[in-house]
């Protein structure tokens, strides 16, 4: 069973993620140089990134175009990493890049 203590050790993030729950449309380059966009639900945020629900995988590295009115986002960000959820569904952790920043509504 995993401590309170071995949980953090193995949180690397360098700020702490709020639950969310909006849509985003997401818009990249494919590896033929084709425009391919989605919509993704929002599941967790910081100021410097973004958890992601998609309908496909995106590879690690790929830049992405995040346009989400409701969170106040509209910019650019890259893939840390993608993993399955559950079904057909994907976890993607994007890192906000070209300034991007999230700042809550307080």
């Amino acid at each position: 069973m995993e401590t309170r203590h071995d949980q953090q050790a193995n949180d690397l993030r360098r700020r702490s993620r709020r639950p969310c729950d909006g849509r985003v449309k997401v818009q990249w380059l494919d590896l033929h140089g084709q425009d391919k966009f989605f919509h993704a639900k929002a599941l967790d945020i910081c100021e410097l990134g973004l958890r992601l629900e998609t309908p496909e995988p995106l590879p690690a590295q790929t830049y992405l175009m995040l346009r989400a009115s409701e969170l106040g986002l509209l910019g650019h960000a890259s893939v840390r990493y993608c993993t399955r959820l559950r079904g057909s569904k994907f976890a993607v952790g994007v890192e906000f890049t070209a300034g991007l920043q999230w700042a809550p509504k307080e």
